[in-house]
């Protein structure tokens, strides 16, 4: 199991404790699905881009 883990993660979005573009980065290091994300954050998962 790897931590942080979904409810960890979800944990600490409702608390403000993390961004939105946190929850993202989890999504792109494969910590969560992009469904996950939507289930945390209420948008979709849209990839973060680098400039």
């Amino acid at each position: 199991m790897t931590f942080p883990n979904y409810d960890a993660i979800k944990e600490w979005f409702n608390l403000k404790l993390w961004t939105a573009d946190m929850v993202a980065k989890a999504v792109e290091l494969k910590v969560i699905t992009a469904d996950q994300y939507k289930a945390i954050t209420g948008d979709d998962y849209v990839a973060l881009t680098t400039e």
